[in-house]
């Protein structure tokens, strides 16, 4: 068998494509179907793919075939291979449209206090392509993968401007119906006439129930989940009252799906900012958009609608 390391510029791509569609068919010809290829085009590309590892990566099953333990092992590096190959493509999208703008964003500004000001962005370009990555929390601006960066800590780099964006809080709703019960309820006896909803990082509702007196409250816990977005979804379907982020739960408040308890006190929560680099943007809109984010935060702070 040849050395791999040294060869691998030689690895036969195509034959890699081939195949995985074949172990993922588990026939030549499901395979040839897919990639638009004759059959014996398929079964050429993997013959060369055996002879550059030296090893046989199927059996003869029947109409179809079966993967070696060779190729078992050789399928999980070329299936991640491919999927990152499709990844990296997918992430060079957006630079086909000069008007596309890459945000990475928390997932509870994303749906709290993004999500409903998005319409209101097409102002900037009437054109403009919203890439928003939530999923992942950004750690640098390279002008290539993100564009604006909106997180709760700012980036320490000489090359990226951080701006305070917007405070925070952590707030304590529930559904309408749940609302009325305890319009006239006060706080902390609240607390035991409506089922309480937690997450699981917070179990005490950042220390909230630890201090509501020298008498233990009777709560009932309806649920704990551990993702904040659930939690207020929890509330809105009327299961309970959620102490969770003000940001979050703004447009659900502003929409009518849950009510603030006034009754519960607030409690701080580190704020938002936005950052920039402060090298040429990739398109203008960068820096349009920028803008864009500082004013209506401004709106927002102030209580008015966004624009």
């Amino acid at each position: 068998m040849k050395n791999i390391n040294t060869a691998i510029n030689d690895v036969p791509f195509r034959s890699l494509v081939a195949f995985e569609a074949t172990a993922r068919n588990g026939s030549l010809s499901r395979a040839a179907d897919e990639l638009n290829l004759t059959q014996s085009a398929v079964s050429q590309r993997v013959f060369k793919l055996e002879a550059f590892v030296g090893q046989r990566l199927f059996l003869r099953q029947g109409h179809g075939v079966k993967l070696t333990g060779a190729g078992a092992l050789l399928l999980e590096t070329t299936r991640e291979t491919l999927r990152r190959l499709h990844m990296g493509f997918d992430r060079l999208e957006p630079y086909a449209n000069k008007a596309s703008l890459l945000v990475a964003c928390p997932p509870d500004f994303a749906q709290g206090w993004l999500m409903p000001r998005l319409q209101f962005l097409s102002a900037l370009h009437a054109d403009i392509e919203v890439w928003m990555v939530s999923d992942q929390e950004a750690v640098s601006i390279d002008r290539i993968d993100i564009d604006l960066i909106v997180a709760r800590k700012p980036l320490h780099d000489n090359d990226v401007e951080s701006v305070p964006l917007l405070e925070d809080r952590s707030i304590a709703v529930c559904g309408p119906r749940t609302a009325l019960k305890l319009h006239n309820v006060a706080y902390p006896k609240l607390l035991e006439r409506a089922p309480l909803l937690f997450l699981e990082g917070e179990p005490q509702w950042a220390g909230l129930l630890a201090n509501t007196g020298a008498k233990p409250l009777k709560i009932r816990r309806a649920a704990t989940l551990h993702d904040e977005r659930l939690l207020l979804q929890a509330a809105e379907h009327e299961l309970g009252v959620a102490y969770l982020s003000d940001i979050l739960a703004q447009d659900s408040l502003h929409c009518g799906r849950t009510v603030r308890v006034e009754q519960v006190p607030t409690a701080a929560r580190p704020r938002f900012w936005a950052m920039r680099s402060r090298l040429t943007p990739r398109s203008p809109i960068v820096n349009r958009a920028f803008d864009w984010l500082l004013a209506q935060a401004e709106l927002s702070a102030q209580g008015r609608a966004p624009k």
